[in-house]
């Protein structure tokens, strides 16, 4: 693994999609390491000297640290690069880098919205869920995040290069904790994409992370 007899930490928590991107890329290289839970809220002094945004993931090996999960998988695809979560090819290579930031931006904001107003709002910080926005997400910005993706997957297996990659993994992360909140993709309006995330999800090394989320993460409807 690396050179040093202690396991790399990665601090964060079991129901951010950004903490749950690096743990499956690090599940799919075999590089063992070892889970920090730390939630950003509150957080001491010391996790703050870690990571200066207070965001989670961070990545911690001896006196090396890193914050941000971008930054950690750029880092971790150099340093254990077999088997490659990035094409080799240029193109492939870039379009993956896209998705990348397309899933943890614009894609994951979508999810979040709905996770945070049905799951967050009322069972962390005990307050009502916002059922309008919760709507409009739904109505609007979901599917029309869902229809790109449809055109981007098309009938490919992967997103990007024949071969699982970082993009697949950016993708489907934040749809773990979409479907936390009590929602599925609707596989009679976007049958392949719905397929595309279940198949991932459910990958061997990917299967386990995903059911690490505590049970207070789940939507109950009322």
């Amino acid at each position: 693994m690396n050179q040093n007899t202690q396991k790399p930490l990665v601090y964060g928590g079991t129901v951010s999609p950004y903490v749950r991107k690096v743990r499956v890329a690090l599940a799919y290289k075999g590089i063992e390491f070892e889970d920090v839970e730390q939630t950003p809220f509150g957080a001491p002094s010391e996790f703050r000297e870690l990571s200066p945004l207070s965001k989670i993931p961070v990545w911690k090996e001896g006196d090396f640290v890193l914050p941000d999960s971008s930054v950690i998988l750029s880092y971790i695809e150099q340093r254990y690069p077999t088997p490659p979560l990035l094409p080799a090819d240029p193109q492939p290579r870039a379009k993956a880098l896209w998705y990348q930031e397309y899933g943890g931006s614009k894609l994951n904001y979508v999810t979040a919205g709905v996770f945070f107003e049905r799951v967050v709002k009322p069972k962390v910080l005990n307050l009502d869920t916002d059922t309008k926005l919760v709507d409009r997400i739904l109505e609007k910005a979901l599917p029309r995040a869902l229809d790109y993706l449809t055109k981007c997957l098309g009938d490919n297996e992967y997103m990007v290069g024949g071969m699982f990659s970082l993009a697949d993994i950016a993708l489907t992360t934040s749809f773990v904790n979409l479907n936390l909140a009590g929602v599925k993709v609707d596989a009679v309006r976007w049958p392949a994409y719905a397929a595309y995330v279940e198949r991932i999800l459910t990958l061997p090394f990917y299967a386990p992370i995903v059911a690490q989320v505590p049970t207070w993460a789940k939507y109950q409807q009322d």
